[in-house]
């Protein structure tokens, strides 16, 4: 099973519908796959022909119209809007046109983070615990999730992914001689090698050795339909193992949620490079390029909870990287 093709193509319309098409093209040329934000595009010049204003312009009552709070509309999303018209009107004014640049100001305050959950070291090893305790049960909607599950969730902690960066995973992403994931074309576009302990390889090799499978273009984590699994029922497992593990979940909103595997990676390997002495002005940029951030800002916020979490190495921290812990704000 092949993944689609990389880039998915959009129609623009409206006056302003071939800028669109020029602006995508030009982050694409930069490598950026820019899927997301190209199908929100196709979205705001859909959204433009409920104005009347001069061709190649952007006036600023549709820029604010674009990104005014909708009826169950969140902080987040609003701000995705704002950003995405943000860059556009960058680029139009950068080639010349007449735009209207947003502030994130204009927003007022918002919720800008959610404060993820970390789980504890014992909270790892009793969902882990839980997880390995899975009974096959044919009559599920995912018979083999007593097989998938304890390996799909040790990456997602062990290798710090996201959820749909294991989901893509297909047979050939993984190689079990030297221990290395391919992960293709994920977050903001990029393409990375992440390695693995010698523990998990082991596990990926029984695991493997259980799924008779040879053909690379297959899923790693095949569904019974032979597809991507669904991160829906990846979830809908999690919570059912989190009730078997004894940890509390907050309700809708508040977690844990999956993606928390990949905030706790980073806090628990910040916390032991802290304790090991080693020196972090050097080892953050690699975690950096590990986690796929784009930038190193977004993993030394995870200073901050590290500092926070675990007091006995505030004192550590504090002595040489004072300087680079965040007060306040979030993870991705």
């Amino acid at each position: 099973m092949k993944r689609n093709s990389s880039i998915i193509q959009y129609r623009y319309e409206g006056i302003l519908s071939d800028l669109c098409e020029r602006f995508i093209a030009e982050k694409r040329a930069l490598g950026c796959s820019y899927n997301g934000e190209a199908k929100k595009l196709r979205e705001f010049s859909k959204f433009t022909l409920n104005f009347t204003f001069p061709q190649n312009t952007l006036p600023q009552e549709v820029v604010q119209a674009w990104y005014v709070k909708r009826p169950m509309d969140s902080d987040r999303n609003r701000y995705a809007r704002l950003a995405l018209v943000k860059l556009f009107a960058e680029y139009m004014q950068r080639n010349g046109y007449d735009a209207y640049i947003p502030s994130k100001n204009e927003l007022g305050k918002i919720q800008w983070y959610y404060s993820p959950y970390i789980f504890t070291h014992n909270e790892i090893s009793r969902f882990f615990g839980a997880v390995d305790s899975l009974k096959l049960n044919r009559h599920s909607v995912s018979p083999r999730r007593h097989i998938i599950m304890p390996v799909l969730f040790r990456i997602l902690y062990c290798c710090g992914l996201r959820v749909s960066e294991a989901t893509n995973l297909l047979v050939g992403d993984v190689s079990l001689t030297d221990g290395i994931l391919t992960i293709r074309e994920s977050k903001y576009g990029k393409t990375r090698y992440v390695p693995m302990s010698a523990e998990l390889v082991l596990i990926c090799k029984n695991y493997a050795e259980k799924n008779t499978v040879i053909d690379g273009d297959t899923f790693f984590f095949r569904a019974p339909d032979s597809n991507q699994y669904d991160t829906r029922s990846i979830y809908s497992i999690f919570r059912e193992v989190l009730w078997n593990a004894g940890i509390s979940h907050g309700g809708r909103g508040k977690g844990p949620r999956v993606h928390d595997f990949r905030h706790t990676f980073a806090v628990h390997s910040l916390e032991k490079l802290v304790k090991e002495g080693k020196e972090l002005t050097t080892a953050l940029p690699l975690l950096s390029a590990y986690l796929g951030h784009d930038d190193i800002a977004a993993t030394e916020r995870y200073l901050r909870l590290t500092s926070e979490l675990y007091p006995e190495i505030i004192s550590l921290l504090d002595d040489k990287y004072g300087f680079i812990i965040p007060k306040e704000g979030g993870v991705k």
